[in-house]
């Protein structure tokens, strides 16, 4: 692997970009963004030890996200070049390893849906489910103790703003937000999959995350089982108000 250095600010990789190499993150940090009209919104911050890149070149796919030294920062550096070289005497191996990546992606999506974690709320099982505000911008909105969720799917997006296209649908919670792009007008779902509660992201540029995970079209999974007791929802990127507090009670 090569060592490499990027100053602060400076850029990595850009959403879009050909997958042309891999990187350990050596020293510093790193932050991962995605573009949301004329603004870039972070997602994520990368440190010491952490990999990033190596799906696209593993799945030769592009760059989903934005990628910048948070801080000065050293990177090792695997391009797909040597990474193909690595493998090229023996090409069934490559082919094992991408075929591998699909197979974990696939078998990540399928616990996701199976809703194997234990403790995943049982619809049959639910006495209340209410979303609650997470920031003082959504609990100005909603009050205090939120909303109670009494059918399912129940969706969840920000009010309409001029220059928006007609919504085929409108969300049965509709919030304003400080920033049009940390919420879609409809960004997450509350629903039924498979007998359980899951949430699920509506396809949005910034995804969902929930209990810090994100779950996004970009990411390998857009949706999540939600749990007995307590998560943590967050709209759009880490700099979002859009926040809310989900408390699921058992019978």
């Amino acid at each position: 692997m090569q060592e490499t250095q990027f100053r602060q600010g400076q850029t990595v990789y850009s959403e879009g970009d050909a997958s042309d190499c891999a990187y350990i993150v050596a020293s510093g940090s790193v932050e991962v963004s995605r573009a949301a009209g004329d603004s870039t919104v972070p997602l994520s911050h990368l440190h010491n030890g952490q990999i990033f890149g190596e799906v696209g070149v593993i799945r030769n796919l592009p760059r989903s996200t934005t990628v910048r030294a948070a801080t000065d920062v050293s990177l090792l550096k695997i391009t797909k070049q040597d990474f193909d070289t690595a493998f090229g005497n023996n090409p069934l191996a490559l082919t094992l390893l991408r075929m591998l990546c699909e197979r974990l992606s696939d078998a990540t999506q399928r616990i996701y849906e199976e809703q194997l974690d234990t403790g995943t709320a049982a619809i049959a099982n639910i006495a209340e489910i209410r979303l609650r505000p997470g920031s003082p911008e959504i609990e100005a909105q909603i009050g205090r103790d939120g909303v109670e969720v009494e059918e399912l799917p129940f969706s969840v997006g920000r009010r309409a703003l001029a220059g928006d296209p007609p919504a085929k649908h409108d969300a049965e919670l509709l919030l304003r937000v400080t920033k049009p792009y940390e919420m879609a007008p409809r960004h997450f779902v509350l629903e039924e999959q498979n007998g359980g509660l899951a949430i699920r992201d509506l396809g949005t540029v910034l995804g969902t995350s929930v209990n810090g995970i994100r779950i996004a079209s970009f990411e390998q999974a857009d949706n999540m089982p939600v749990k007995l007791g307590v998560s943590e929802i967050q709209a759009g990127g880490l700099d979002s108000t859009a926040r809310f507090t989900l408390v699921v009670t058992g019978r």
